[in-house]
């Protein structure tokens, strides 16, 4: 509850023990009158609070104007819509520690806010234009916990937190040799191979340089960095690791370093090339729910020709292209030009870990005048069937 909402309930408590001691045609017990003075000096205290936080009104009228005019960032965020609910969320948490402080915005040293984990499990009705739009991100959790619904081995331990490791089961090989069986005839026999897999939950964070404090006077600034720079710049660090993180300095073991992911060689063309890896799938009864590619190799496709380079465009928009590969096309600089994959993305996993933290660091302003901001978050992530995965060269090499 916060301060104005505690305020209101507070009022609305000393109202009712007085509209009480009147119905009743009395006067205030002993004990009503020490309750009420009590309330009464929470009331001052929480006026007090309220009105230090008026510093931070200019902002709030910010995040307002940002919300109503339906602006958004137009960097890398995978979800336009909670982008601008993360930003706001993040500011009105600073703006709230600010009113805390007994000097308002300007005596603000240092602090740290909870914010929505950045990738959260929020689906909204839309094409899939980035990765993070294809990878199922699973809801925030802090671990100690077994996935009851999927019956997969998940979390390590039992009733609460146990640090920094999670378990999973990882499936390396599906064979079935299921046929209707005659009397008498013995049954068949499918092959389905797994394995326990151990990982660790990996830190991502950003910050900013020193920034000039007088900066703090421009709270559209602010935003900026919160709604694009910070946010964007982290979820691309996660999204190439997830392609290709090779799981030193604890980064992602990404897809590109899975063992068990299949692979599609240049088959002399780019169309015979997509062709096949698309069919490395569907001819497997495999699901396609998406491809990743460079933007330079979507680039390649859009330029196609009908006749070499003199006749029409081959594809006349995105969703043709689409539609020739059988699933959506997400571009990221995760992967190298001449990489793709093609992929029943259900089957990778990102794991946040409790909420992600927003840090106002402003302890320098006694030494340079000068304050900064970080974003920090913990995840997980796994790839379940690796062999539903494949990597494309789409160039010869």
């Amino acid at each position: 509850m916060n301060p104005k909402e505690r305020l209101a309930a507070l009022l609305g408590e000393m109202r009712t023990i007085v509209t009480n001691a009147k119905s009743a045609h009395r006067d205030l017990s002993p004990g009503e009158v020490a309750d009420l003075e009590a309330k009464n000096a929470e009331v001052d205290r929480l006026k007090a609070q309220i009105e230090r936080g008026n510093e931070s009104a200019a902002l709030m009228d910010r995040i307002g104007g940002l919300r109503d005019s339906g602006e958004q960032p137009t960097s890398h965020a995978p979800k336009a819509a909670q982008t601008a609910s993360w930003a706001r969320k993040a500011v009105d948490g600073l703006a709230t520690l600010a009113s805390r402080a007994p000097g308002g915005a300007k005596a603000l040293t240092s602090g740290t806010v909870s914010v929505p984990a950045l990738v959260g499990g929020v689906s909204i009705d839309s094409s899939a234009r980035t990765l993070l739009d294809l990878v199922t991100v699973l809801p925030a959790r802090d671990g100690g916990e077994t996935d009851s619904d999927s019956g997969e081995l998940d979390f390590v331990g039992r009733g609460g937190h146990v640090g920094n490791v999670f378990s999973f089961v990882r499936q390396t090989a599906r064979q079935s040799n299921a046929r209707a069986v005659p009397d008498g005839a013995e049954k068949p026999t499918s092959t389905y191979t797994f394995g326990q897999v151990d990982d660790t939950y990996r830190v991502y964070a950003n910050k900013t340089e020193d920034l000039a404090w007088r900066y703090l006077a421009d709270f559209e600034g602010l935003m900026q960095i919160i709604s694009t720079q910070l946010r964007d710049d982290t979820l691309s660090a996660i999204e190439r690791d997830v392609l290709s993180g090779d799981g030193e300095d604890d980064r992602f073991t990404g897809i590109d370093h899975t063992e068990g992911v299949q692979v599609q060689a240049f088959e002399g063309d780019l169309l015979t090339t997509l062709s096949a890896a698309k069919y490395k799938l569907l001819a497997q009864d495999r699901q396609l729910t998406g491809w990743a590619m460079n933007p330079l190799d979507l680039q390649s496709l859009e330029m196609l020709r009908e006749n070499g380079t003199t006749g029409a465009f081959l594809f006349k928009s995105r969703s043709e292209i689409e539609g020739f590969l059988g699933a959506p096309v997400v571009t990221s600089l995760g992967l190298s030009v001449g990489s793709a994959i093609a992929a029943d993305w259900s089957q990778a996993e990102l794991l946040p870990v409790g909420d992600d933290e927003l840090v106002f660091d402003g302890k320098n302003r006694t030494e340079n005048n000068t304050f900064r901001l970080m974003y920090e978050g913990r995840y997980g992530f796994r790839v379940k069937r690796p062999f539903d995965f494949v990597q494309v060269q789409v160039t010869e090499a």
